[in-house]
């Protein structure tokens, strides 16, 4: 080892993790004592470490130490800069092939100079606009996602800590902390490293965000819980706390079963001294302490720029795009213009077959997609802060509405993480705190809230919860916590105790601030403090299992001197010989004590840690000569009250859980606790149900069972490679609850769950064959898992920095329910994206057949450039501004029509069968209309007046009295073809064809020049350019074309109310009016398109002629007309459509190739923190 230390920091890391993955007592003795004492013990460590916890290292040794086991800082990345993020939006196909179309489009439009006068490079302009409104619109939004997380999480702390270095305690920097450190440790520290205590020592540690234990776990020597003085668990749970192949039958697991040891020596850096003082050896510091190894390489900086961070609907938008611009276009040769090649005129011919195609392909690509996917993310990014969800991914919003499955942590996610009173029997009752407060006499209120606060420590308080923040100036700063403008309360000190102040605050009606002087049961640490003269008292030690007090007490009372004792219940019943009730005490006869044992099961049975509170008064002090209490002074006690006590459910689970439930998302919790309380609590969420137990489909496992089925090796560092499929997939679909489990064991969870390919009934006939998992959690311990799910969640509140950076997103009330409303808005940000879909690409559809016929029939598309520009305009922006920004919260019915329905299916069709319907219905319909508006309306005849009136009697008449707009190569040929002795088509100019030319004879040239000669020969009726304007220009602005360009954007105006329903719903109008941005689109567009075809000079720049008020009359019926159509539209059957790739469908192979890629990655981040090389990690 190198400069002379017997323990690398892979050596260090195997005992760390043999600590967290053998907890119980037995598995300590087999597995965790040998490797210790392989390392000499802890004397061992310390020599190896060439330390000592008497004088410390030395100053001089600090750079030699850094170096060969890291510092015990992390420096945070910088802030991607904002071109990097543009750079990244970029890297979206869609985009890239956006790109592509509009530099064509621009080089078209500008080279050639009919299409320059025609505006022909507009188009390739509102491309690259669109493509940087959606570019600057997602970089601005990750980049402010990027800022406001580093806010709410920058904490980089550079605080002091109290060291022994050289024989002397100092004070110095925890980033200055190294291996083999002696740092002393008191009440309230945040522990700096990770270290080994196994002195002499006080101390009581607060492991919940590590472990999920609720309880302060005592630090020291492994110190093991006697034999019979604990409780057996049931024989099925006994068995599964050993592994499911061992040959050990049930007497031999109840004589080798210990529970977790009164004391362990382990400390983790982030946990927090609870109480007590004492010393801790440095093993770990920095990237290498537990805490940042499960954070790995994910935090603030993470990209979602990577393919792999790309969500499913983005992969099957990506594969519908592609698939969509394949188009292929065929042009028919018109025989008026094709009589022999002229260079002059049929190279611009080709030019303008190619223009078309451009054209026709730029309004096949479907470039409001990205821009849709955008606004709906942004959009539902801005009102999940509303929801208390923090997206510091967008693309989790979305994954998050395909969730199959949740693994949550139970401490400070299911529940509160605040141990309550929940229970109690007084009185000679049972009862609830509720019925406490207005059902017990004031005598037996004042007696039980004195004895709860006078014989705790003055150290437990309930204080106001704290975050530390940077500010301005760049210092840190404490800011308390608000939720819903009132100040959140954290507990200090012992769990249990302020439990018990928290019930006195409530049996007092306290609705004041927390902290505030006046809170109840500060009035008796006032009237009792510990400081008070004749005041002694006997600590809780874990032989004893309990504590009492004694103080004197005021003049007036019965008597001058009172015990107050609290414990175990079964140890304090035993001392007690009466109970009070009400300002009198009772005999204690065996049928009493007979109801409280019941009481006592009872609590137990709902996983309630039960607690006993008892008095007693003396005429005289019991307190001895040297001031301590003598053993025999807790006899003959009188029983005030037994109190169950847990850290309960928050009150939104039960409910939050059933309606995941109804929208087909299985719950399953992963927690440190032990297996009993794991399944009380799961019980009262509603996670295990009676019925699933009895029918086996819903079971409880322990970590240590759970290991030993579904792995492949024992005790790795990465379990989740060594997953044995098969036996998993025999566990998983019935796992529910997994208890005493190791931080490792919710990643094999989510890994195995990711995994694998069992298809499962999720109820109502829905199969699932690809999970997509999420995970919440609120601990340090989470964050592996977090990192691996589809979609994390760490709460904001109690949760610690390393879930939140490993998060995708945040929960900022802590309130599982918000998980709920992530589920809804997930839905409705993939619903949104679905009926923008569902709308342009009914508009690309109709827009791609009538560019084609044009191209095909009347040699030009019916509708212009410009106007393509607009149609553009509303297929892209407004309809997505319309149909994206749909609220579930505003739109009655529909957030339950959202969480009352099975997810989508991983690599489902993005488009449904629904939707195929009704894109094809309304394609077909809008193409009868405009085919007939084209074709059936216009009559055919010589221009008149103007361009829309016709001269004399028209060769053709057609619907309505209007002069056609359609070329007149078209007309000529299409009166040709009715009537070949009409050919008004003027052919090319042959001497030998008469009707080709005008013999002319003195025709005068110049009227200004009476000079010139007149003119006398043969005049072609074919001018040069003649082909060229009947099959391309800019063309001429007719009342015809302007009818079938009104109509069609008419149609789809109104078809986007029908594409605000997806599911086949018949009342498209329903909850249309609590969406303003949609009444606002629709309003806006309609008078805009008014703007455009009736104001002279916007008008003719938009290829428009104002119409008249008959005109505007049938273009909105036509219009008007997909909503009735849409009712009938409903009955149309669909299940015969098949869908496959090209609706948007994703192989699996896709989902495996994203999976490997997150693997791979984190074999990268592992090679580089072996290697020595710098991993990119978040200071804590």
């Amino acid at each position: 080892m190198a400069e002379g230390f017997k323990f690398s920091i892979e050596d260090l890391k195997k005992f760390v993790f043999l600590n967290i993955n053998y907890r119980l007592g037995h598995d300590v003795k087999s597995k965790v004592l040998p490797k210790l004492e392989e390392m000499g013990g802890f004397e061992g460590v310390q020599k190896g470490l060439k330390t000592n916890m008497g004088d410390g290292i030395k100053e001089s040794e600090l750079q030699m130490r850094q170096q060969t086991y890291g510092k015990n800082y992390v420096e945070p990345p910088p802030l991607t800069p904002f071109w990097k993020f543009c750079w990244d939006a970029l890297q979206d196909p869609t985009l890239q092939f956006l790109c592509f179309s509009a530099i064509v489009s621009l080089t078209v439009g500008l080279a050639i100079p009919e299409e320059r006068v025609c505006y022909g490079y507009v188009d390739g302009v509102a491309i690259l606009v669109a493509v940087a409104v959606v570019v600057l619109v997602g970089a601005i939004q990750e980049s402010a996602k990027e800022r406001q997380f580093r806010d709410l999480t920058d904490s980089a702390s550079d605080e002091l800590v109290n060291v022994i270095r050289e024989g002397r305690q100092i004070r110095v920097s925890t980033r200055e902390i190294v291996v083999g450190d002696c740092v002393v440790l008191s009440t309230g520290d945040i522990i700096c490293a990770d270290g080994l205590v196994f002195e002499r020592n006080t101390l009581k540690i607060f492991e919940g965000a590590l472990t999920g234990e609720s309880n302060a776990i005592s630090k020291g020597a492994y110190e093991f819980q006697e034999k019979g003085n604990f409780e057996l668990p049931t024989d099925e749970d006994l068995r599964k706390f050993f592994p499911a192949d061992t040959t050990m039958s049930l007497e031999e697991m109840k004589n080798v079963y210990e529970p977790t040891p009164h004391r362990t020596p382990l400390v983790f850096k982030g946990t927090q001294v609870q109480d007590g003082e004492g010393k801790m050896l440095v093993i770990a510091v920095g990237r290498n302490t537990y805490e940042q190894i499960l954070l790995g390489d994910k935090g603030d900086d993470d990209a979602e720029d990577d393919e792999s961070e790309r969500s499913i609907m983005q992969r099957k938008l990506d594969e519908m795009t592609i698939l969509i611009t394949k188009l292929g276009v065929m042009f028919a040769t018109k025989s008026c213009c094709a009589e022999v090649w002229d260079n002059n005129r049929d190279w611009m011919k080709i030019i303008h077959y190619i223009i078309t195609g451009i054209t026709i392909f730029v309004v096949a690509v479907p470039e409001g997609l990205p821009l849709a996917v955008t606004i709906a993310l942004a959009f539902s990014v801005k009102k999940m802060m509303s929801d208390q969800n923090m997206v510091k991914h967008g693309s989790a919003v979305e994954t998050m509405g395909s969730a199959t499955t949740i693994c949550s942590d139970k401490t400070g996610t299911l529940t509160t993480s605040m141990m309550t009173v929940m229970d109690c029997w007084i009185a000679g009752k049972p009862g609830k705190p509720e019925d406490m407060k207005g059902g017990l006499s004031t005598d037996l209120k004042e007696l039980l809230c004195a004895a709860m606060t006078i014989n705790t420590s003055e150290k437990t308080d309930l204080v106001a919860k704290t975050t530390r923040k940077k500010g301005s100036d760049g210092r840190e700063v404490q800011e308390v916590v608000k939720l819903d403008g009132k100040t959140v309360v954290a507990y200090s000190g012992n769990a249990t105790e302020c439990a018990l102040l928290k019930l006195v605050n409530f049996l007092f009606d306290y609705r004041g601030e927390v902290g505030a002087l006046d809170m109840p049961y500060k009035k008796y640490r006032t009237e009792f403090p510990e400081s008070m003269p004749g005041r002694s008292s006997i600590t809780f030690s874990s032989k004893r299992k309990r504590m009492c007090t004694l103080v004197p007490m005021p003049a007036g009372s019965p008597q001058p001197f009172r015990l107050y004792c609290k414990g175990a219940s079964e140890i304090v019943l035993g001392l007690c010989t009466t109970f009070a009730s009400g300002s009198e005490t009772k005999s204690l006869d065996e049928s009493t004590r007979s109801d409280i044992m019941n009481a006592i099961d009872d609590f137990a049975s709902q996983g309630l840690r039960t607690l006993a509170v008892a008095y007693k008064e003396f005429p005289q002090t019991p307190v001895t000569a040297d001031g301590s209490l003598p053993d025999d002074v807790e006899q003959d006690l009188t029983l005030i009250a037994v109190l169950g006590i847990e850290d309960p459910l928050r009150d939104e689970v039960p409910s939050a859980i059933a309606t995941c439930r109804s929208a087909g998302i299985v719950i399953r919790m992963v927690t440190g606790d032990n297996l009993s309380t794991a399944k009380a609590i799961s019980r009262k969420a509603n996670i295990l149900t009676k019925e699933g137990e009895e029918s086996g489909t819903e079971i409880a496992m322990t970590g240590e069972q759970f290991r030993q089925a579904v792995l492949f090796e024992q005790n790795t560092d990465h379990p989740e490679k060594f997953i044995n499929q098969i036996e998993f997939d025999k566990i998983w679909p019935k796992l529910r609850v997994l208890a005493r489990s190791t931080p490792t064991d919710k990643l094999v969870l989510v890994t195995g769950i990711q995994r694998s390919r069992l298809v499962i009934d999720a109820g109502n006939g829905n199969k699932q064959s690809r999970q997509v998992v999420a995970v919440t959690g609120d601990g340090t311990n989470d964050a592996p898992a977090l990192k691996q799910a589809d979609v994390g969640f760490a709460m904001f509140i109690n949760g610690t920095q390393v879930a939140q950076q490993a998060a995708d997103i945040v929960i900022l009330d802590d309130n599982f329910q918000s998980i709920v409303a992530a589920v809804k808005w997930g839905r409705c940000v993939y619903d949104n994206i679905c009926k923008f879909l569902q709308f342009q690409l009914t508009v690309n559809i109709v827009a791609c057949v009538l560019a084609t016929v044009g191209a095909a029939t009347l040699t030009e598309s019916p509708i212009s450039v410009i106007q393509l520009l607009w149609v553009n305009l509303i297929m892209d922006s407004f309809a997505s501004l319309a149909l994206a920004t749909e609220d579930p919260n505003k739109s009655p019915g529909l957030k339950e029509q959202l969480l009352n329905r099975f997810p989508y299916h991983r690599t489902a069709p993005i488009l449904s069968k629904v939707m195929v319907k009704n894109m094809f219905a309304h394609a077909i319909w809008q193409l009868l209309i405009l085919l007939a508006l084209i074709f059936g309306v216009g009559d055919i005849c010589q221009m008149g007046s103007d361009v829309n009136q016709c001269a004399g009697t028209p060769d053709l008449n057609l619907l309505f009295t209007l002069r056609s707009g359609r070329p007149p190569a078209f007309d000529n040929e299409w009166l040709a073809s009715i009537n070949p002795s009409i050919h008004n088509c003027i052919p090319l100019f042959s001497v030998s064809d008469n009707s080709s030319f005008i013999n002319v004879t003195s025709l005068p040239i110049d009227y200004n020049d009476s000079g010139a000669p007149p003119f006398t020969g043969l005049i072609p009726l074919r001018d040069r350019g003649y082909c060229l304007k009947e099959e391309g220009g800019c063309g001429t602005k007719t009342q015809h074309m302007t009818m079938v360009f009104n109509t069609f954007v008419l149609l789809q105006v109104f078809n986007e109310i029908n594409s605000r329903k997806i599911h086949n719903e018949f009342n498209v109008f329903k909850g249309i009016l609590y969406n303003n941005m949609f009444l606002a689109v629709v309003i806006g567009t309609l008078g805009v398109q008014v703007i455009l075809i009736q104001v002279p000079s916007i008008n003719f720049g938009f290829g428009c002629a104002a119409l008249e008020g008959w005109q505007w009359g049938v273009c909105l019926v036509l219009g008007f007309s997909s909503i009735p159509m849409n009712f009938l539209f409903h009955y149309i059957p669909y299940d015969w459509i098949s869908l496959g790739k090209w609706a948007g469908e994703l192989e699996d192979s896709v989902i495996d190739e994203q999976l490997n890629e997150k693997e791979e990655e984190a074999e990268k981040e592992e090679h580089a923190m072996h290697s020595g090389q710098p991993v990119h990690t978040v200071a804590n």
